[in-house]
C-alpha cells in the first residue's frame, strides 16, 4: 500500500518510480499488468495475457476492469470478439456507475445494459449484478474464473454501481440530479456490508477493530508516502525505452 500510494504522489519509491501516477499503475511481478490513459486501451492487453495463459497452461485468469464508456469504443468489441472466438480465460467487468466522463451513458447508448446487452453478439451470457452488494460480486466472481480455468472461454460482467464524487478532483458533478445521488449514496456497499454482517451476529467490536485497522494502514501509508523522495532527476530517460534508453534511436 505504501508503494502504491507513494506512486500516486509521484515518489520516488513508488511501484513505477514515481513516473506512472495514478492512470499508469503497473506491477507486473504480483500479476498487475497495468492501468492505462487511454480508455480500454487494457482490454486487448487482457486478451493478450489470456492467450499466454493458454498457450502455457498455467492455470492463470486475466481480469479487465472498465467503466461504462469503454463499451462503446472499437477495443472493447474487438476484445470480447477475440476473446469469443479463442476461448481465452478472461473476465470482462464493467463498472456501470451511469456516467461517462460528464455524459450519461444512456444517452450515447442503443440498448439500457451497455455491456451485459452486448453479450450475446459473441456468444456470451448477459450477466448484470448490484455492484454495491459485495456478496454478489463475490460469488459472480468466483463463478466466472471457474469457467475461464475450466476452459470455457470469457465472462463479461456488468456491475451496476455508482461514484460518490465527479468524475475528478475538479468534476463537482452538478450535472447529476441531487435525488438520484442522495439514493445511490444511501446503497453505500461498505456501511451496507457491515450492518448485514451485525444482523448475522457478527460482533460489533470486532468490526470497529477491523476498520481501525484498515484505516490506520492507510494512514501509515500516506504518511510514508509524504515522507518518500521524490524521483532523482538522472531517472528522468530511464525505462523509456524497452533496452533502457534512447541513445539507439539516435
Amino acid at each position: 500500500m505504501a508503494r502504491l500510494m507513494a506512486e500516486l504522489l509521484g515518489r520516488g519509491t513508488g511501484i513505477c518510480g514515481g513516473k506512472g501516477g495514478s492512470m499508469h499503475l503497473t506491477d507486473v511481478t504480483v500479476g498487475a499488468m497495468g492501468s492505462y490513459a487511454i480508455v480500454g486501451a487494457h482490454l486487448p492487453i487482457a486478451v493478450g495475457a489470456a492467450w499466454a495463459a493458454h498457450a502455457r497452461r498455467s492455470g492463470q485468469v486475466a481480469v479487465a476492469f472498465f467503466g461504462d464508456g469503454a463499451t462503446n469504443i472499437g477495443a472493447f468489441h474487438e476484445a470480447l470478439n477475440l476473446a469469443a472466438v479463442w476461448k481465452l480465460p478472461v473476465v470482462f467487468v464493467c463498472e456501470n456507475n451511469l456516467y461517462m466522463e460528464y455524459t450519461p451513458i444512456s444517452a450515447v447508448t442503443a440498448v439500457p445494459n451497455p455491456a451485459a446487452d452486448r453479450a450475446s453478439a459473441y456468444g456470451l451470457e448477459d450477466i448484470i449484478v448490484d455492484g454495491n452488494d459485495a456478496e454478489q460480486v463475490y460469488e459472480v466472481a468466483v463463478a466466472s474464473i471457474e469457467r475461464a480455468r475450466a476452459g470455457d472461454g470469457p465472462s463479461l460482467i456488468e456491475a451496476k454501481t455508482y461514484r460518490h464524487g465527479g468524475h475528478s478532483r475538479a468534476d463537482p458533478g452538478a450535472y447529476r440530479p441531487d435525488e438520484e445521488v442522495k439514493e445511490w449514496l444511501s446503497r453505500d456497499p461498505i456501511p451496507a456490508f457491515r450492518a448485514r454482517l451485525e444482523a448475522q451476529g457478527v460482533d460489533t467490536a470486532h468490526l470497529d477493530q477491523i476498520e481501525s485497522e484498515a484505516n490506520s494502514a492507510v494512514e501509515a501509508a500516506t504518511e510514508a508516502a509524504r515522507q518518500a523522495p521524490l524521483p532523482p532527476p538522472e531517472t528522468l530517460a530511464t525505462e523509456v525505452w524497452a533496452n533502457g534508453g534512447s541513445s539507439w534511436r539516435n
